[in-house]
């Protein structure tokens, strides 16, 4: 049983440990160009700017029950810019990109919190988290659509304001 928490600590431990490849969000820091470190894909004729960002989780054990720990994180490696697109405009957009992935992020922990998945249940945990996270990936594709990939300022002033609200109702669930 003590061998099971080291485990389990540990695990939460290292999932956190920091890469130089890893942005992970907070509302302290927004992300500048010099962040956007991958080759540009000069064969998307029609997208100057990629935000590569995700949502990690990470599982344990204890007391009979799966724990968990959820993150948001931006992808240097896989971000990328072309020179047209070094803007302060397109990298709002690109901010905004990140947001939702937080956004989502705090919804789990939010849905999560509001579940018990017992230990054994770690498929039924995955397929529900994979469920959920297709909302998240709609939605990012949904904001690109809405922007028309940021060349409409108002709907992308809109899509700002919604994120933000958004994020402040769930302030209790921010990492």
């Amino acid at each position: 049983m003590i061998l099971l928490c080291v485990c389990v600590i540990s695990l939460f431990i290292n999932s956190g440990s920091k890469s130089p490849d890893i942005l992970y969000w907070s509302e302290d820091y927004k992300l500048q160009w010099n962040d956007f470190q991958g080759e540009p894909r000069y064969d998307h004729e029609t997208i100057s700017a990629i935000t590569s960002s995700g949502i990690v989780h990470y599982k344990g054990c204890k007391d009979g029950k799966i724990i968990y720990k959820v993150q948001s994180y931006f992808e240097r490696s896989e971000s990328w810019v072309k020179d047209e697109a070094l803007t302060s405009h397109h990298l709002a957009h690109e901010q905004i990109h990140f947001d939702i992935t937080e956004l989502y992020a705090r919804k789990l922990r939010k849905v999560l919190s509001e579940r018990e998945f017992l230990c054994g249940q770690e498929a039924e945990f995955e397929e529900f988290v994979t469920k959920f996270l297709s909302n998240w990936q709609m939605t990012q594709t949904n904001y690109d659509c809405s922007t028309r990939h940021s060349v409409d300022k108002k709907k992308q002033k809109h899509w700002f304001y919604k994120i933000e609200m958004e994020l402040s109702l769930l302030n209790d669930f921010k990492e």
